[in-house]
């Protein structure tokens, strides 16, 4: 639908302004042009600008994805002093901001060195998604709603997908060129087998926390110093009008006499390939075969499928995946000997036979008559009548929506303080929604661009926003309604968790200087053991491990393998932080490198792949940094910050 607002674009300047659009669209998607309106760029790669929007889509999705994967492994606990830690709005933007600047280096990379992928490509990429298929098989209804609610439309997914493609096949190309020697793989193995023999202490951090006394200047000191951890998220309630083609298109007038020009003017549309010879002889050997024939004998004699005519017509097991609907839903109709009408696919007309049935498997044969498809029918106006309707009802809202869209646009711009002048003239009515977050709400609000437009600071500035557009044929312009900033809660209704926070902080300043004051101890007598009886710690006796343990946690063994092989008779300590903000102290007893002779070929082939895509990686991560040191990159930081709390 909004292909015809575009192509209303007339003149060589318009042309101009298209080839560069369609250069923009297969890089980056309809999103990076569309995102534009009503922001800021964040960054510019060589000459090709990341939009706030499409920065803040991604940020807002990884943010998320951040919270939920910290929150699950801390028990929802946010006072965690490795929450604080971790959950670092100022270096997650980075990280996405740098991850999109070298997504658009290695999509102009692919670009310039000509990978490419075709459109039917892209369509078998998409029909092959299972969150668009609905009870395994596309569903293209599933598929738009899909795309609505991310608040893009086909075209945009498609270029977005394209361009994901070619820069896959720039990587996979890369990646491919990798290889590994024997002694590359021995060595890998050696250390990927490798086992270390250790005992531990822990020092739980809780247990030091009866140490700290907090007192209310304590507590008023941390609020006033930590105010930004305790502010309410911003809310923002907005009014809108929709524009839809669905309603322009129940609007439109669609008399006979229109239909029928209609008709007239399209009539070799609604052609269709003449069957009747095929379907005529087919219905003939129906007849044969109820009369008594028998249907391999028919189909040597009439049908036209060279590969299976000489076998009686025979097919073999078929599922309902293996062949065209059609012939799958005729095919799986029929009992065991039963034998179809005409059923016509691409490859032409069909009778089918089922001679027997095998859990959701059909034994089939067939009789094949080809299609000239060179041969057409054109059917009547009676004939075709309710596709022509549809056709006229969906061109004249199509022409409706154009218009109204474009003085939608011109209204709502020219008079950016109201939605009146648009509720006069196109008689959309103005529709609320309720306050939503930054992270969005249910329905409407839910919708990226829709968050992203109503916290816009044009739109909180009190301006109507661009037309946003929900999906190809429906469209909306809103306004903020209500605005509530954040601000700091009461000191009363977060004194609780002030009082945790300052309990964890000195439960974990007392253990880290506890596991300092071990490790010195350690120095002296060596014995792990004795200083856990004495501290009265949780000590684990000797313990063997390798690089793959997954009942230890994952810091201890980081740790245990990052450190220096000890010496004879004496082992090596080191202390580790664990997530939970607990310590553990390491006692490296005895490294024991893999035995290359006990592997076998297929844990070889592994290890070699394995190693051969650490190497590609390496190359990848090389190509990366090439290109970002070449490239032309502008990072504007004043657009690139956020104050924002969880």
């Amino acid at each position: 639908m909004m292909q015809a607002i575009r192509d209303g674009a007339q003149g060589w300047l318009a042309w101009i302004i298209v080839g560069f659009l369609i250069l923009v669209f297969a890089l980056f998607g309809i999103q990076g042009y569309v995102g534009n309106t009503g922001g800021t760029d964040v960054a510019e790669v060589n000459g090709l600008t990341i939009t706030d929007r499409d920065f803040e889509n991604q940020y807002r999705n990884y943010r998320d994805q951040q919270r939920q994967q910290l929150l699950k492994v801390l028990g929802n606990d946010v006072d965690n002093p490795l929450f604080k830690q971790l959950f670092n709005e100022t270096v997650m933007r980075k990280r996405v901001l740098d991850g999109m600047v070298q997504s658009r280096l290695l999509s102009l990379a692919a670009v310039k060195a000509g990978f490419n992928i075709g459109d039917e490509q892209i369509n078998d990429i998409i029909r092959q998604v299972p969150i668009f298929q609905l009870d395994g098989t596309f569903d293209k209804e599933t598929y738009k709603q899909a795309l609505r609610f991310q608040g893009m439309n086909n075209k945009g997914f498609k270029a977005r997908l394209k361009q994901d493609e070619i820069t896959a096949q720039l990587v996979a190309g890369l990646s491919n060129s990798a290889f590994v020697t024997p002694a590359q793989v021995d060595g890998w193995l050696r250390l990927q087998n490798q086992q270390r023999s250790f005992t531990s202490l822990t020092l739980k951090a809780k247990d030091y926390q009866h140490q700290a006394n907090i007192d209310d200047d304590m507590i008023k000191a941390y609020y006033d110093q930590n105010t930004a951890r305790f502010m309410t998220e911003e809310k923002v309630s907005v009014d809108y009008v929709e524009l839809s083609a669905a309603n322009l298109s129940e609007q439109a007038a669609a008399d006979e006499p229109a239909l029928r020009a209609f008709y007239e003017e399209r009539a070799a549309d609604y052609a269709v390939v003449d069957t009747a010879t095929q379907a005529a002889t087919l219905n003939a050997l129906r007849k044969r075969l109820d009369a008594g024939e028998d249907f391999a004998k028919l189909a040597k004699e009439a049908s036209q499928d060279s590969g299976s005519a000489n076998t009686g017509g025979k097919i073999g097991l078929i599922s309902r995946i293996d062949m065209e609907q059609a012939f799958t839903d005729a095919a799986f109709a029929l009992k065991k000997g039963g034998v179809s009408e005409p059923v016509q696919t691409s490859f032409g007309l069909h009778i089918i036979k089922v001679n027997s049935i095998e859990g959701e498997q059909r034994d089939v044969s067939h009789i094949l008559l080809n299609i000239d498809t060179s041969k057409l029918r054109t059917r009547s106006f009676e004939d075709v009548r309710a596709e022509i309707e549809k056709e006229f009802r969906s061109n004249a809202s199509e022409r409706r929506f154009g218009e109204q869209f474009q003085l939608l646009s011109n209204i709502s711009y020219e008079q950016p303080n109201t939605l009146e002048p648009v509720t006069t003239e196109l008689g959309l009515p103005v529709k609320s929604t309720e306050n939503f977050t930054r992270r969005g709400g249910v329905g409407l609000m839910a919708n990226p661009a829709v968050i992203t437009a109503a916290f816009s600071t044009d739109v909180l500035a009190g301006n109507n926003s661009e037309p946003i557009e929900l999906a190809d044929d429906r469209v909306i312009v809103l306004r903020v309604k209500e605005y509530q900033p954040a601000a700091p809660r009461p000191l009363a209704e977060v004194n609780d968790a002030i009082i945790k926070s300052l309990l964890n902080d000195a439960g974990q300043k007392q253990v880290r200087e506890k596991a300092a004051e071990l490790l010195l101890k350690l120095a002296d007598t060596g014995s792990l053991s004795d200083l856990a009886v004495l501290e009265n710690a949780a000590f684990e006796k000797t313990n063997t491990i390798k690089r793959t343990e997954k009942k230890q946690s994952r810091q201890l063994v980081q740790a245990l393998f990052s450190m220096k092989r000890p010496q004879e008779g004496k082992p090596a300590h080191q202390s580790v932080e664990l997530l939970n903000g607990d310590i553990s102290i390491i006692a490296l007893a005895n490294v024991e490198d893999g035995d290359v002779s006990k592997v076998s070929s297929e844990e070889r082939l592994a290890a070699s792949k394995a190693l051969t895509q650490q190497f590609s990686s390496r190359d990848v991560t090389a190509l990366r940094a090439d290109l970002r040191q070449e490239a032309d990159v502008i990072i504007f930081e004043k657009n690139n910050t956020d104050d924002t709390q969880p």
